[in-house]
């Protein structure tokens, strides 16, 4: 979030009821605002959306999230029940070769990593960092290529060039003159030391570890998150909240919450705050495809238990991952005896392309990649396949000067904010515990 609320005017115009909206509803209304939410749609919710098909559940975007002692709390009082994880299903694999890997890096590879992280000491960068060059200094190629490549390509569907440090995972910023085995060490410790001090003790820092690292999916799919707080702010906030709205102009408001694209919040601020506007413009955002595939459980000719897979950029392969839906979380396919469900990954800023590309085509290659990735041979019994030319953010280097121009332009006021998986939180749970603190 950007920007802060005006504690003295407990009324607040929230514009967009995508995902970011409904959150910041929800929070405020409990808080005891007088909220009004305009959507220009018909339907809220955004990307989040979830299709109930004759074989099983189909996610639009998101399919699962960490549950946090607060996402738990938060689905609990909406009503939403999660499904844990499969206990023999949490293998999470890299493709290296053409064959899945719990670890692509050979002995000596990760003997590299290790000691990078151990003895290669930060530099002093005039310029902000982006994670191919932190990659390469503090890991060392092998490991940039199959360990950080995959992992940033399946959750922001770029390249590490793409991202900044600083902007998508500070966490991992080490100080000038320091190794970044040294700071993660440090930073255990302190942890560690926080946790004695909070009376916690050794097992209750191992709860809280396990608890923070929960993966859990909503038992009727992800949908039903949006579906449950669309239907209460329907109750609380009555004809407050406002569908087929088109918003052309700031509200007037004591409060005013722009849960947009960073693309339609830069329209909304042109007049009034044209550098931020402008900025807010360049945000570039990642097109992806998302296709879920049903299939028959008799042309497995392998035993598929995991997560899924991410798929290196040098493989060249036309997925960057499969979601192993239905072997992760029960209630994924309605026979599980006879059927499973995967989700393949396209696009991204590496093959663009695809987000054009024809049904045809993208079941040709759909098909190709559960064969020769999976060993899953036949046609499948159904695709869902669902295009985002801007599905996520991208959290370039460039991304903190804009958030410092926010909060030193308009959001420098009280009562102006700026929400969404742009403005700090690309995840799903990070976006719920924001607005849960407010």
């Amino acid at each position: 979030m950007l920007g802060t609320f005006d504690p003295n005017r407990r009324e607040a115009t929230i514009v967009g009821a995508g995902i970011a909206g409904l959150l910041a509803a929800y929070a405020l209304d409990k808080k005891g605002y007088e909220v009004t939410l305009l959507e220009e749609r018909a339907r809220a919710g955004g990307l989040i959306q979830t299709q109930r098909t004759e074989y099983g559940i189909a996610e639009a975007a998101a399919h699962s999230l960490l549950a946090t002692p607060t996402v738990v709390a938060f689905c609990r009082d909406l009503g939403v029940e999660l499904a844990e994880i499969r206990p023999d299903a949490r293998a999470r694999f890299i493709l290296r070769g053409g064959r899945l890997s719990k670890f692509p890096l050979r002995a000596g590879e990760a003997l590299r990593a290790f000691t990078h992280a151990a003895f290669m000491r930060a530099d002093r960068h005039a310029e902000p960092l982006n994670l191919e060059t932190w990659g390469r200094k503090h890991l060392g190629d092998a490991a940039l290529e199959y360990l950080l490549t995959p992992f940033v390509r399946g959750i922001y569907g770029v390249q590490p060039a793409e991202l900044g440090v600083a902007a998508a995972f500070p966490e991992l910023a080490v100080a000038p003159g320091q190794t970044l085995l040294g700071t993660m060490l440090h930073k255990a410790l302190r942890r560690s030391a926080q946790n004695g001090h909070n009376g916690n003790g050794t097992n209750g820092a191992r709860k809280q570890t396990k608890q923070r690292k929960r993966m859990v999916a909503p038992a009727r799919g992800m949908g039903d998150v949006t579906a449950q707080l669309e239907q209460q702010l329907e109750r609380r906030l009555g004809a407050r909240f406002r569908r087929g709205v088109r918003v052309s102009d700031l509200p007037d408001a004591p409060n005013v919450l722009l849960a947009t694209p960073a693309y339609a919040a830069a329209e909304l601020l042109k007049t009034e705050a044209p550098e931020l506007s402008r900025k807010l413009q360049a945000v570039e955002y990642t097109p992806i495809v998302s296709v879920t595939a049903f299939v028959e459980r008799a042309n497995f000719t392998r035993r598929l238990r995991g997560v899924g897979v991410l798929v290196p950029a040098p493989e060249k392969r036309s997925c960057l991952g499969v979601l192993f839906n239905s072997s992760a979380f029960a209630g994924r396919v309605f026979d599980e005896a006879r059927h499973a469900s995967f989700t393949i990954l396209c696009g991204g800023t590496a093959q663009p392309r695809w987000v054009a590309a024809t049904d045809e085509e993208i079941a040709a290659a759909v098909r190709a990649e559960l064969m020769e990735l999976l060993g899953i041979q036949g046609e499948p019994l159904q695709l869902v396949i669902n295009r985002w030319p801007r599905a996520i953010p991208q959290y370039s280097v460039q991304l903190p000067d804009i958030w410092r121009c926010a909060q030193g332009s308009w959001c420098a006021a009280p009562g102006r904010i700026l929400f969404g998986n742009y403005t700090g939180q690309v995840s799903l749970r990070g976006m719920i515990e924001q607005a849960m603190s407010w």
